[in-house]
């Protein structure tokens, strides 16, 4: 009888279903309580050195991608100390897997945790994030590894966007003193718009240049990326 094929066929095929759904479901379950496992504990994260906290932020990035009710409390330790953000971001700016860095909107959790940070040494650690690959990609270019290139283009945006997206008045001042250091004439405006710029970050962002020996292309890009962020920042 067709007919009677045909609803053993649907009928299997919804349990199929079921059983797929299930299957999947299940998968779900296990990732989710492997990466509740391996989140690490808001003492830990605290009490980290720098190795540890790089150790500790793929399972802090996983509950991010996952948007993990968790993570929250985890991450704002994490960013409590200079180790902790460098740790953290170590992964989360480089990991091309993750695509939370490249969505429009920085995930909640991320964004609470930032504030709740020391704000000078974030800041820092942010400009710093978006200095270094610039001038890093640049070399690569120069040595033709165009793989290590787009690696650190994709860290230069990712940082910006962040910059972009959490505006740290302490981000800006240093920003402004990065345009001064690598490019004068337009450090020089830009030191005329509000406050002046603080001397003594000048100064770390002359040495810090001097210190990676970054070369006139090298300064002009920099500058370019610090000026459009400032301009967007309406400063």
């Amino acid at each position: 009888d067709p007919r009677a094929s045909a609803t053993v066929v649907g009928v299997f095929l919804m349990v199929l279903t079921i059983s797929c759904e299930a299957v999947r479901t299940q998968s779900r379950i296990v990732r989710a309580s492997a990466r509740m496992s391996s989140l690490p504990s808001v003492d830990e994260v605290k009490a980290a050195d720098f190795r540890r906290a790089v150790a500790f932020a793929p399972s802090v990035c996983a509950a991010l991608e996952d948007d993990d009710p968790d993570v929250e409390p985890v991450l704002t330790a994490m960013l409590g100390s200079s180790d902790g953000i460098r740790g953290f971001f170590v992964q989360y700016l480089t990991d091309a897997e993750l695509q939370k860095p490249d969505s429009d909107e920085q995930p909640r959790a991320l964004l609470n945790a930032m504030e709740h940070a020391p704000e000078p040494v974030l800041a820092e650690l942010m400009v710093m994030n978006v200095v270094m690959p610039i001038a890093t990609s640049l070399l690569h270019v120069r040595n033709g590894d165009v793989a290590m290139a787009e690696s650190s283009r994709l860290t230069a945006r990712r940082a910006t966007a962040i910059v972009s997206a959490t505006r740290p008045t302490a981000a800006l001042t240093d920003l402004r003193c990065v345009l001064a250091a690598c490019d004068k004439s337009a450090g020089n405006a830009a030191a005329s718009v509000g406050d002046p710029v603080p001397v003594e970050r000048l100064e770390f962002w002359k040495q810090f240049c001097e210190k990676w020996q970054y070369d006139e292309v090298q300064r002009d890009l920099i500058a370019d990326v610090a000026g459009a962020l400032i301009d967007a920042w309406g400063a």
